[in-house]
């Protein structure tokens, strides 16, 4: 459920409008191949979090397979990932806002997220449960209230409403809209939408019986969360198109509202409008704990300073706290200066760190699969089909949607933010085992 509430979030409930709005109905392929890249991703991490439940992590399975450096980048660039993806939410959840006071400059209401959230995840790790559980409920309760009014939407219709059947998938005028580009685009946001799957292999040292229960919430995941995008798709861009419009690029509001003000219920696209703010907030809460664990975890392998360790007496991290609130007053700062384009230009950062890892991943299990024996893969309670062939083309695969940002220019800030990044990671590590290897004086 905690799966399910991490990786529903942003990318559905607002970036589907960016996607929508670029691609029109051929959006819906794009979150095919970024549901299916999910499903190998899921696989192969849960695959090696069963062989090996005593490593944590995705970064010391790299240290093991790919060698201590590839283990290194992968745990910073996880925490680097996290950390800008609040500010991603936290850039959200204005808009959200905005939606009720649109005249309110945007960079406001994303500080007082961003200052409420650190003030959560200040407070025992029992308060950040408890907020989580509400708000991954309502976030999973408001998707399916919006799949059954979708589904009498497009049979039967609502009154004043005809019902607008497939048409605008089978018949419409372009399946391209803008070319090339417009497609480029969704599929990079498709792909950050299915982000978070691959965090249920994390949970492999905490299972009672993980080779029962991580292939069965595994599977049930991604069936749940693909079937949750991909129907969800189906009625924005059926309803959208058949009432001539289509969720604006700028991102105003979330495409999820704007079918119910479609429909003339505007009451219900308030309130809707509400449960995708506390699917803001849900993920935003989610992915700002990790970054604070994320950090701290690295401080108590000695991959991090010694400070980021430290914890108050009731157990929390508020130095990693405070530094993994890097990416919220970058969202302050982004959305004071680019208000238009925010949400996208931190979505793409995010993105750039976050296939990064996903290609490490795949590149991890290729190893590990390449020194397995036949055997051995048969008697995994799960396995990629496929076995390394698919993790292979699956990097291939993302590395090629890292390399097209180069091609939409909202996305090529991430290259100039990333690349960077990987370097500033490498060069530390290098110098940070100079220094360990480096014998005392005498």
């Amino acid at each position: 459920m905690l799966t399910i509430g991490g990786v529903i979030g942003t990318g559905l409930f607002l970036g589907s409008g960016l996607a929508v709005s670029m691609a029109g109905p051929t959006v819906l392929l794009t979150f095919v191949v970024g549901g299916l890249l999910a499903i190998a991703l899921t696989y192969a991490a849960t695959e090696m979090a069963l062989a090996h439940p005593d490593l944590h992590g995705f970064g010391a399975l790299a240290h093991r397979y790919l060698g201590p450096l590839a283990g290194f980048t992968q745990r910073w660039l996880y925490w680097g990932v996290v950390a800008i993806g609040a500010g991603t939410e936290t850039v959200a959840v204005g808009i959200y806002i905005r939606y009720w006071w649109p005249q309110v400059p945007l960079w406001i209401p994303v500080m007082l997220a961003a200052a409420a959230i650190i003030t959560v995840n200040v407070f025992p790790v029992r308060a950040f449960g408890t907020v989580e559980y509400w708000f991954s409920s309502i976030k999973v309760a408001a998707i399916v209230v919006f799949l059954i009014l979708g589904t009498v939407l497009l049979t039967v219709g609502l009154p004043n409403r005809p019902a607008t059947g497939l048409s605008a998938i089978t018949d419409a005028p372009s399946y391209l809209p803008h070319g090339l580009t417009g497609l480029v685009v969704a599929l990079i946001v498709a792909t950050f939408s299915f982000g978070g799957t691959e965090a249920l292999a994390l949970t492999a040292a905490e299972s009672a019986n993980p080779g029962r229960d991580l292939p069965r919430a595994a599977r049930g995941t991604i069936l749940r969360v693909c079937l949750f995008y991909l129907l969800s798709m189906v009625v924005i861009v059926s309803v959208s198109q058949a009432v001539g419009r289509v969720p604006d690029g700028a991102l105003a509001t979330s495409p999820f509202v704007l079918v119910f003000e479609w429909t003339g219920l505007p009451a219900a696209a308030a309130v809707m409008n509400f449960v995708v703010l506390t699917a803001a907030l849900s993920a935003l809460n989610t992915v700002f704990y990790v970054s604070t664990r994320t950090l701290h975890s690295l401080a108590v392998d000695g991959q991090a300073p010694a400070w980021a360790r430290r914890v108050n007496r009731h157990g929390v991290p508020v130095n990693a706290v405070a530094a993994s609130a890097v990416g919220l007053p970058l969202a302050v700062t982004v959305s004071l200066v680019s208000p238009d384009d925010a949400f996208a230009k931190l979505l793409g950062i995010a993105l750039f760190g976050a296939a990064t890892t996903w290609v490490l991943i795949f590149a991890t299990h290729v190893a590990f699969r390449r020194r397995r024996t036949a055997d051995e893969a048969r008697r995994s309670p799960l396995s990629l089909p496929g076995g390394w062939h698919t993790s292979a083309a699956a990097a291939v695969a993302m590395a090629a949607v890292v390399v097209s940002m180069l091609l939409v220019g909202t996305f090529r800030v991430a290259w100039t933010v990333g690349v960077p990044t990987v370097v500033v990671i490498v060069v530390t590590y290098a110098l940070t085992r100079r220094v360990r290897c480096t014998p005392p004086q005498q």
